[in-house]
């Protein structure tokens, strides 16, 4: 639901003809792909600046909660948006 609020207001705020964000969820391991953003537009420079945008929100404020699993099996601790 808030991603897809975001996702809205991107939308509104950039000349956009798509918008596609992909988060991953479940046990990833390091280096693993976790995010996908794409974003369509006739305007290349309005396509960087909404990807970018809906990036760092995913990034910093997404409402995501993340532990870490350490290499030997043991869980470490919650690690905090960035």
């Amino acid at each position: 639901a808030e991603i897809g609020r975001i996702a809205a207001e991107t939308v509104h705020r950039w000349p956009l003809q798509g918008l596609t964000a992909i988060h991953r969820h479940g046990r990833i391991a390091p280096g693993e792909n976790i995010v996908l953003v794409v974003a369509a537009s006739t305007h290349r420079q309005a396509a960087f600046e909404a990807a970018n945008f809906l990036m760092d929100y995913l990034k910093s404020r997404a409402p995501f909660w993340k532990k870490e699993h350490l290499a030997d099996g043991s869980q470490g601790s919650w690690v905090d948006a960035k």
